[in-house]
């Protein structure tokens, strides 16, 4: 079966001015995405896809299929590998399996959903490399790109073509569109959609700084803009240690940098000396390199690893995992991380919810380059694939198809109407049986547009869709009465208040945003076999550099080690991929 290699550039730049156009919106959202044209693969891949579709939308209109309706009179049941995330909290008594929103859906759909391994995010991909190699899969499992490809290869999964166009919902079609097909691109293997890729917000890729108010306020310090001006305001909480428990400036973890955003990185430590580590870049002569070998990432690493000499960032960073980072913020030991708009809902919700009152926190898009812009390392709207078992019945295809439709709509509305008790239920898209979130590319940046035009008179609050309610609640509440009675309303309520908060820090200053696209996202034929050596061997000595176990000077050897180790290979690879177009 044929792989997929590249996706267009044109499509990427597209997504980016369609963003920038409609309320000022930035990126992320998740996964993959190629800025190069498309290859003659690509296009007869694109041909194919395209007839498949209007096959199956001519089907769908024949039988007048609803994509909400039950699968069959009798009970289908779906066998499920899913992954757990500690950070979902459920009503007393529910758990993932047992929760309102499966009930819904197996009443809706007349399905059973049976857990075959529902293991912690942390061991889930593990898990499911067991399961591939032994052959025992359940019918349904969100896998990786690479996993993807391998159980292609195997012919080892349906093919989903005329499953997904036959049964999807508008609101799923528009969610896919709002890709301009990357997302099915990168699915399809010889023209045929091989798996229902995610699709996660873009607006995730914008990396922003948490500072603690209460103590800038505190200490009279400004704003932050500059790195200078981040790294004044941590030397002065070190300093005059606010809260009386100060150990460190910003604190991270061993995750230094986080592929299309996350919590606990450093990535604008990098971005901000135009470096773009993990990433393919276009060089001004057409060729592409990749970011983590260049002078810049060297400049980037020189001028990190002085700031951890100094303390600004503690040295224990590089054995410290997510869970200690918070417990670090908690218990007042730091008041400077990096996060992502939604960091602000969590971990911020949850550091605040127990905290004095007068503790709180700010976030910026800091620190900026030298012409007062934030670079953003772009993301592809699809890393994670839902695919389904290779010998599985089109009732149960049919079932996977319609169970996403609906869990894109309860995401889309915070599953109101659903929720037994309103607001005071906890929703979370890990609530859905098959555990993955489809999100419009651009949801973000317009939802919180739309909340702040209500809050300005110009939209209804009625006419809010999606969460928009809920964000508009939360922010308001907070902003008219305090936190601690968005809290005491119900959690659902508070953490609108965070979402719609670092959506709208980002939304309100997108004329600071640096896009920046990678040459492809795509992968090479021989990462697959060299990639996990190449990025261990790169995460290490990231780290013992940052950490002084390995001098800056070591880089050019590090750069001719990781060429020697496959590196040239596979750019070789990468740039015949980006010519061909």
């Amino acid at each position: 079966m044929k792989r997929r290699k590249i996706l267009p550039i044109l499509i990427a730049m597209g997504l980016a001015f369609t963003a920038l156009a409609g309320c000022g919106k930035d990126t992320e959202k998740a996964a993959d995405t190629s800025n190069t044209a498309p290859t003659a693969d690509t296009k007869e891949d694109t041909k194919a896809e395209g007839e498949a579709s209007e096959a199956a939308a001519d089907k769908a209109a024949a039988e007048e299929v609803d994509p909400y309706g039950p699968v069959s009179d009798e009970t289908t049941i779906i066998h499920v590998g899913r992954a757990e995330s500690a950070n979902v909290t459920y009503k007393d008594g529910e758990d993932s399996l047992n929760n309102y929103i499966v009930k819904y859906l197996q009443d809706k759909l007349n399905v059973e959903y049976v857990y075959d391994f529902s293991v912690d995010d942390t061991q889930y991909e593990t898990k499911v490399a067991m399961a591939i190699a032994s052959g025992d899969m359940p019918d349904v499992m969100n896998v990786t790109y690479t996993q993807l490809v391998q159980l292609v290869n195997a012919d080892a999964v349906e093919d989903m073509t005329d499953a997904f166009y036959t049964y999807r919902s508008e609101g799923l079609a528009k969610c896919f569109d709002s890709t301009n097909g990357i997302t099915e691109s990168l699915s399809s293997f010889d023209g045929r959609m091989m798996a229902i890729g995610d699709i996660q917000p873009g607006m995730d890729a914008v990396p922003m700084v948490y500072i603690r108010g209460d103590w800038m306020d505190e200490l009279g310090l400004e704003e932050p803009e500059t790195l200078e001006d981040l790294v004044n305001i941590a030397k002065a909480f070190k300093e005059k240690n606010p809260g009386g428990n100060v150990t460190t400036g910003i604190v991270g973890s061993k995750d230094i940098v986080q592929k299309g955003g996350g919590a606990w990185h450093i990535n604008n430590l990098f971005t901000v000396f135009n470096a773009y580590p993990k990433m393919w870049i276009t060089q001004e002569d057409g060729s592409v390199v990749y970011g983590s070998i260049t002078e810049e990432t060297r400049t980037a690493l020189t001028e990190i690893r002085k700031l951890v000499e100094e303390g600004v960032i503690d040295p224990s960073f590089a054995v410290r995992d997510g869970d200690q980072c918070t417990e670090m913020i908690n218990n007042g030991q730091a008041g400077i991380f990096f996060g992502a708009w939604w960091s602000n809902q969590w971990p911020v919700v949850s550091m605040l919810e127990g905290a004095d009152d007068s503790v709180y926190w700010n976030s910026y898009l800091a620190p900026l380059t030298e012409e007062g812009k934030l670079n953003v390392p772009m993301k592809s709207p699809t890393s994670t694939y839902v695919v389904v078992k290779k010998g599985c019945s089109e009732e149960i295809k049919e079932a996977v198809v319609k169970t996403i439709n609906y869990q894109y709509d309860l995401d889309q509305g915070q599953a109101e109407g659903v929720r037994p008790n309103g607001n005071d239920d906890p929703f979370s898209w890990h609530f859905f049986p098959i555990n993955v979130l489809h999100c419009d590319y651009d949801a973000k940046e317009i939802q919180i547009q739309s909340v702040m035009d209500c809050i300005d008179g110009k939209v209804a609050y009625e006419d809010l869709s999606g969460d928009g309610k809920t964000w508009y609640n939360g922010y308001t509440a907070v902003v008219n009465e305090g936190f601690r009675k968005a809290i005491e309303t119900n959690i659902t309520t508070a953490n609108g208040w965070g979402w719609a908060n670092g959506a709208w820090t980002v939304q309100k200053n997108t004329d600071k945003l640096n896009q920046t696209y990678a040459a492809t996202y795509a992968d090479s034929p021989s990462m697959e076999s060299l990639w996990g050596t190449l990025e261990t061997q790169e995460d290490e000595f990231f780290l013992q550099v940052l950490t002084g176990d390995a001098s800056i000077d070591k880089f050019d050897d590090f750069v001719s080690q990781w060429k020697a180790l496959g590196g040239d290979t596979i750019t070789q690879e990468i740039n015949d991929m980006v010519k061909a177009q």
